[in-house]
Formats: C-alpha cells, sequence, structure tokens
C-alpha cells in the first residue's frame, strides 16, 4: 500500500513538473529531462526504501512472533519439568506435598473424604536373577506406570520420597482406597518386566500403606502424612506384599492391627 502511494506521488510529481515546465517554451527537452529525471531517481529511490523498510518491518513482526512462540513452548516446558517427576511421570515431590496440603484442607473444611496411598518396592534380593538384573529406577518406573494406570480424573500420584510413591484419593473413603491398592498389587504380580531378551514375570512385590480422613488425631496435613508414614511402615513390618490401613490409637487396637495381605 505504502510503494503503491509513492508510486502515484511520484507520477502526479513527474507530471507536475512536466505540466510546468511545458507552460516555458525556452525550456527544451534537454532541460526537462536534466530537471525530471533526478526527480524520478528519487521517486524511485523513495520507493525502493519504503519496499524495503515495509519488507523489514514484516520480517521483524514475524520473527517476534516466532519467537514468542518459542518462549511460550520454553515457558510451558519449564513449568512441565517443575512439576512432573521425569522418572516416574508423576508429579515431584515438591508439587506433590503441595497438593496433599490443599486437599486435606479442602477435606477438612467441607467434611469430605480423602485417602492417601503411599506405595514401596519391596526387597527385590529374594526375587531371584531376572530380577537382580534390572536397576531400581527401572522397577520404580514400571511402579508408577501401575499406578497411573488406575488413576481416576481427580486423583494425584507423585513421588513422596526418593523410593516411595504416593497417590492422593479425593472422595475416596478407606475400604475404597483399599480397592486401588488392591488392582495395583494386582497390576504388578502380572506385568512383565524387561528382561536382558525378552518381557520376563518377576513376581514383583510392594508394600502399601493407606490413611484416611475423616479420621482422630488426623487434623492436619503433617499429621495426615505421618499416619501414611506409620501405615506404610507396619506394611513392611509384616513382611512382603503387605498392605496397611492406618487406625488411630483411640480405636480398638485389635483392630489397629488389621493387615490385608
Amino acid at each position: 500500500m505504502f510503494v503503491l502511494l509513492a508510486g502515484v506521488s511520484l507520477g502526479v510529481s513527474f507530471l507536475t513538473v512536466i505540466e510546468g515546465l511545458g507552460s516555458h517554451p525556452g525550456f527544451g527537452p534537454v532541460t526537462v529531462a536534466s530537471i525530471a529525471l533526478p526527480a524520478l531517481v528519487a521517486g524511485l529511490l523513495m520507493i525502493a526504501y519504503i519496499a524495503w523498510d515495509v519488507g523489514s518491518e514484516r520480517g521483524r513482526r514475524s520473527e517476534a512472533s516466532t519467537l514468542g512462540a518459542v518462549l511460550v513452548r520454553k515457558e510451558i516446558e519449564i513449568n512441565r519439568l517443575a512439576t512432573v517427576d521425569e522418572l516416574t511421570g508423576l508429579q515431584t515431590q515438591h508439587t506433590f506435598l503441595e497438593n496433599v496440603e490443599l486437599e486435606h484442607a479442602r477435606a477438612v473444611r467441607y467434611r469430605r473424604p480423602l485417602a492417601l496411598l503411599l506405595v514401596e518396592i519391596d526387597d527385590t534380593e529374594a526375587l531371584g536373577e531376572q530380577a537382580r538384573k534390572l536397576s531400581k529406577s527401572y522397577l520404580l518406573s514400571e511402579v508408577a506406570a501401575a499406578l497411573r494406570s488406575q488413576l481416576r480424573a481427580n486423583d494425584q500420584g507423585g513421588r513422596y520420597m526418593p523410593e516411595v510413591l504416593g497417590v492422593l484419593l479425593p472422595e475416596t473413603n478407606a475400604a475404597q482406597a483399599e480397592a486401588v491398592a488392591d488392582r495395583v498389587r494386582t497390576s504388578l504380580s502380572t506385568r512383565e518386566f524387561f528382561g536382558r531378551r525378552f518381557g520376563v514375570e518377576i513376581g514383583l512385590t510392594v508394600s502399601q500403606g493407606i490413611v484416611a480422613v475423616p479420621a482422630d488425631r488426623v487434623t492436619s496435613a503433617e499429621e495426615f502424612l505421618r499416619a501414611g508414614d506409620a501405615a506404610l511402615q507396619a506394611a513392611r513390618s509384616a513382611g512382603s506384599g503387605q498392605m496397611y490401613v492406618y487406625q488411630s490409637p483411640a480405636e480398638d487396637p485389635a483392630e489397629e492391627q488389621r493387615l490385608a495381605s
């Protein structure tokens, strides 16, 4: 558009010069050319400059737009890396603990059920030669995959500790959390792990601790996590492949020892 306007302006100016010179018969063609041609050249140079400037501006805008898109993608990637654990594909420990605090506060405030499931791989030494060929990190990533397969839309899985995974289960009571833990255990018992040549079932087992609110003496997120730790420790103490549901000390001591194998 700018180039077109400049061209029209140049043409009008050139015709004006010709018409003005035509009113002076004493000016011959050489005189006319000596005046008009420099004006024409100057106009053409102006048109070329305007065209170059417009093109450069478009290039700068395109470059700025591309750079902006790249920065947005980088920001998304940085945010993803900050919240997603690379090994497990679950939430990072920091993000998971933040969400535990938020969900626990919501559950207490609105008197809604909430459960926490903690999962830890049992000792792999007793699993045989095939298991010893597999790294602990690989096994942890496979357990995380089994957990992810059981998550509902509102559930949140995360890396609670370096070798402990956690699942936050909103609107879930203890019995429902047990059902989730049982499905995870079943999934792992039949899962094929990558051996050196082919997939093998190694009989991997995990210890699982569950705590659910509302529960006596669990009135803060810190107590909620401590209760989950206690439940997981009780499951580990009972042997491989055990699941323990936290019971507060105020409840029946016999019931407190309840284990699900």
